[in-house]
């Protein structure tokens, strides 16, 4: 089912039995989404299926028969793909392409982790970080691909200080995390092999995110301290400006890797004590705040206008840019339930910045 609204877009994907959302990505299409469909209720037995929504709400499914758990990337040449354990005794990974046949699957380590980050000239990136012990180093996973077979996965442990922030701009690889006297700022190769470094001498509020990172350009980081958002400016001689966005009020909780809808702009979703929502920044300004608090709607804290769907008790799961477009994002909603609670439908909101 579509809905047209103010907003853009609204699709509905429904199920007669139950189904779990595991991820979404940008496709050439439009908006690419990987679930879990139950067979039957109360059942143990599902399949992964994908879901290509198209722009104008069309749906077209496919079942996955190669594995679960998926994580979601697209390669250098923005073709998805999809990175599976084949069953859960498995000592190995897949990773395939979802649309492709022709290409030959690869198999990886299980010890294949992390978020996926974005893409170099040749490889697709992923990176983990471990919170619960401190002395175990960042690790960064690289596929690298020629053409859209999958050659090599190279497993690199990054060098400490450890707890970095990482952007892929211009197909280079930023990282940036706090040390004694200031911010250390890294350029690395896909080796882990350290290319450049700067201390950025500036006492910034909690960093949450880094939108972009360069030695370029100006770089923009996401901060945020007892409700209070803000955002730091790095020039290209590293001088840091901050400043205010927000006062939302509420702490955030946690935030997710920055997607990048242009070369300007991010968008971030965020979890609060309250509630949960996005923000989209442009360079240094607050474009969007979207904040469901207390299940009262999606309310627009700048323009103050709310989106409401369903019964409002919604979660996000996840945002991506919309194929194609570079000024639409797709939101993926899902409700919230209590744990052993099944639901049997997500929303989607194609939304121009």
């Amino acid at each position: 089912m579509n809905q047209q609204t103010s907003f853009g877009l609204i699709s509905t994907i429904e199920v007669p039995t139950a189904l779990s959302i595991k991820g979404s990505c940008w496709t050439k299409e439009g908006l690419l989404l990987a679930n879990y469909i139950w067979d039957e209720l109360e059942s143990e037995s599902y399949k992964l299926c994908y879901t290509v929504l198209s722009k104008d709400g069309k749906q077209d499914s496919i079942v996955e028969d190669n594995g679960i758990l998926p994580t979601l990337f697209v390669n250098p040449y923005g073709d998805n793909y999809a990175s599976l354990v084949p069953s859960e005794e498995s000592e190995t990974t897949l990773s395939l392409s979802i649309f492709n046949q022709e290409v030959k699957p690869f198999k990886g380590t299980k010890s294949f982790n992390g978020r996926f980050v974005g893409c170099t000239a040749h490889s697709s990136v992923f990176y983990d970080v471990d919170i619960w012990d401190e002395k175990k180093a960042d690790v960064m996973f690289v596929l690298n691909f020629d053409n859209n077979q999958i050659k090599e996965e190279r497993k690199v442990a990054i060098p400490f200080p450890k707890g970095n922030k990482v952007s892929i701009s211009d197909g280079k690889i930023n990282l940036i995390t706090e040390v004694e006297d200031g911010w250390l700022h890294r350029e690395i190769d896909e080796e882990g092999n350290e290319l450049r470094s700067r201390i950025l001498e500036f006492d910034f509020p909690f960093v949450h995110e880094a939108l972009s990172l360069s030695f370029d350009k100006k770089s923009y980081l996401l901060c945020e301290e007892n409700g209070e958002i803000g955002i730091v400016e790095i020039d290209e001689n590293g001088d840091c400006l901050y400043g205010e966005l927000f006062n939302l009020g509420d702490e955030f909780f946690g935030t997710w890797h920055p997607q990048v809808i242009n070369e300007t702009t991010a968008a971030v979703q965020f979890t609060t004590e309250f509630g949960n929502g996005w923000l989209v920044i442009k360079e240094d300004e607050l474009v969007e705040l979207f904040y469901n608090k207390n299940k009262k709607g999606y309310k627009n804290l700048i323009t103050h206008e709310v989106l409401s769907i369903d019964n409002n008790d919604l979660a996000v799961s996840g945002i991506s840019t919309v194929g194609g477009q570079k000024d639409t994002i797709g939101i993926v909603f899902y409700p919230r339930k209590p744990r052993k609670q099944a639901y049997n439908k997500v929303f989607v909101l194609q939304h121009s910045i």
